[in-house]
């Protein structure tokens, strides 16, 4: 896998959408989903009930993809691997906080917790990208 350099990993984390790919009962799918990295690490949520994570479960492979860029300045990266479910609670914690400062320039914010629920929901899954290879791109 090409490293991704540092300036087009800041550019992927500002990026509000991940697109998610997954295998369903039957067919691929590949869903927009709101995200944030910690460290080396690529993470998102659902809920625990939702059709995507009952996929991901029954079948961790995922694909993603985050590109960006004005007409003839384009990038991003394509990357696949595994999906697991985070259990650790202060990274739970983590995570929940990010993706309240990241989309609504807080954890506090009304909205964020109708969406996640307090920090220690359990109807809320939080999800790690384990990045196996992928490539990236500078045009």
């Amino acid at each position: 896998m090409k490293k991704v350099t540092a300036k087009l990993k800041e550019f992927c984390e500002k990026q509000e959408l991940l697109r998610l790919a997954y295998i369903d009962k039957k067919h691929p799918r590949v869903i927009p989903v709101w995200f944030v990295v910690l460290g080396r690490n690529w993470y998102v949520g659902t809920y625990v009930n939702s059709p995507k994570w009952k996929a991901i479960r029954r079948k961790p492979a995922v694909g993603w993809v985050i590109d960006g860029g004005k007409q003839g300045k384009y990038k991003g990266i394509s990357m696949f691997g595994t999906a697991k479910e985070v259990t650790n609670k202060k990274l739970r914690t983590q995570i929940y906080v990010a993706l309240g400062k990241k989309y609504f320039g807080t954890a506090d914010h009304p909205k964020h917790i109708e969406i996640w629920g307090k920090v220690d929901d359990p109807s809320s899954v939080y999800i790690e990208l384990k990045a196996e290879d992928g490539s990236s791109w500078e045009y």
